[in-house]
């Protein structure tokens, strides 16, 4: 975990939300203007307690929240040329979140995130298919022996370990930003992440 002196900050994302793929760039941008180390971390939301449940279980509240939700996050897309679709059913992000971990152990990280993230706004990339995952890892240059190997092995330790260092920190949604301690939740929160890390830069 980066102590509060250590000019790191960790990143957590869900593969699932549009808003931590909306934070992407911004986020890359503040990384190479500040010459600070972001550390990625996936972070799984809940989103049945955040969103009403089930799809079919919502209340009308709820829908006409998530309606909205993906209008403001198609015309966040449209600035940066992005496409982002609606999802159709409530995903199982831990398969995906166990490889972004793997990717990640290998350097390899948004060789495997980018692409899958891409597809996966457009409604290409199913996050639960065991065989589409695999082939987004060796389509970013990683071995499926490795993979297979990374899964009976640490998969679930270190998912596990990402989610108590989230909550060691207090994250409690995605994307949040920690940098010395402080929480910034949201890419709209990036400003003020960039104003601290320049004030302590000083």
């Amino acid at each position: 975990m980066s102590q509060p002196d250590d000019p790191v900050v960790d990143v957590f994302i869900d593969l699932r939300s549009p808003y931590s793929y909306l934070a992407l760039q911004p986020v890359f941008s503040l990384a190479k203007r500040s010459g600070v180390t972001f550390d990625w971390w996936p972070y799984i939301t809940d989103f049945r307690s955040a969103y009403g449940g089930e799809v079919e279980q919502r209340s009308s509240r709820e829908v006409s929240k998530l309606k909205y939700l993906y209008m403001d996050c198609r015309r966040l897309a449209q600035q940066q040329g992005l496409t982002i679709h609606a999802t159709t059913k409530l995903w199982d992000a831990a398969p995906a979140s166990q490889a972004m971990l793997f990717a990640k152990s290998m350097n390899r990280l948004w060789e495997f995130c980018h692409p899958l993230l891409a597809a996966f706004w457009q409604r290409e990339f199913d996050l639960e298919s065991a065989a589409q995952i695999q082939a987004a890892l060796i389509s970013a240059g990683l071995k499926a022996s490795d993979w297979h190997h990374y899964l009976e092995q640490n998969a679930q330790r270190d998912l596990t370990a990402a989610a108590e260092r989230a909550e060691s920190m207090g994250v409690f949604g995605a994307p949040t930003f920690v940098y010395r301690g402080e929480l910034f939740w949201g890419g709209d929160r990036l400003e003020l992440l960039a104003e601290r890390i320049s004030n302590t830069n000083q």
